[in-house]
């Protein structure tokens, strides 16, 4: 019985002071740093960075000519709008997709076309980034107000950026399941979408690599 409480002794003793010493080495910046444990506490969209990339990007979309065109509309389902338009083309080398999304009471293409302004309910973004998120084909997204203001979720995030990022819904989720590699709907060939491009295709020696 001697030998039984010595040892338990013993390990209580370890345990006391093996765990002092753990919490004198996470003052001391042994292991895990608080601004290393913080940053894995990120969420993988809305951050500075995010926002103020698709600030910069909506500016660009205007100078660019990617302002609603009416041209190629289309009916579809949720989450879009009802109606909306696909345009495509390259910002700063960068190949970019922007969805009109239209809706409301009474939304239809003839509608639309009449007054857009009154249907316009939110822009999305994709844009093709090398670097910024390789398991997700490096897009960047961002959902836009009518008057360029981000959109804000109920958690009170911004959506830009990688935009629900391993969850089972939102952008990523969704356009993974798109047919082909690069998860984009209206590079399918059975979407019903026909896609307004902006610039000039066939001066781009580097088209193809952007798909990618």
């Amino acid at each position: 019985m001697k030998a039984i409480n010595i040892v338990a002794a013993a390990a209580a003793i370890s345990l006391v002071f093996g765990g002092a010493a753990v919490a004198e080495g996470m003052k001391k910046g042994d292991g895990m740093s608080k601004s290393q444990a913080k940053k894995m506490m990120k969420p993988p969209f809305g951050s500075k960075e995010d926002i103020a990339f698709a600030k910069a990007m909506w500016e660009k979309l205007h100078a660019k000519g990617f302002d609603a065109l009416q041209n190629n509309l289309y009916v579809g389902g949720p989450p879009h709008g009802k109606v909306r338009e696909v345009i495509e083309g390259v910002i700063d080398g960068q190949l970019v997709i922007s969805k009109t999304n239209y809706g409301g009471k009474g939304v239809s293409i003839e509608a639309v076309k009449k007054d857009p302004k009154a249907f316009l309910k939110a822009v999305t973004i994709m844009v093709k980034r090398p670097g910024f998120d390789p398991d997700d084909k490096d897009w960047f997204w961002a959902k836009y107000k009518p008057d360029g203001t981000i959109f804000t979720n109920d958690k009170g995030m911004k959506l830009v950026g990688k935009v629900a990022k391993g969850m089972p819904v939102g952008c990523i989720s969704c356009h993974a399941s798109a047919s082909g590699s690069d998860f984009v709907f209206s590079h399918n060939k059975t979407v019903n979408a026909n896609v307004t491009w902006i610039g000039d295709k066939s001066a781009m020696s580097s088209f193809a690599d952007l798909m990618k």
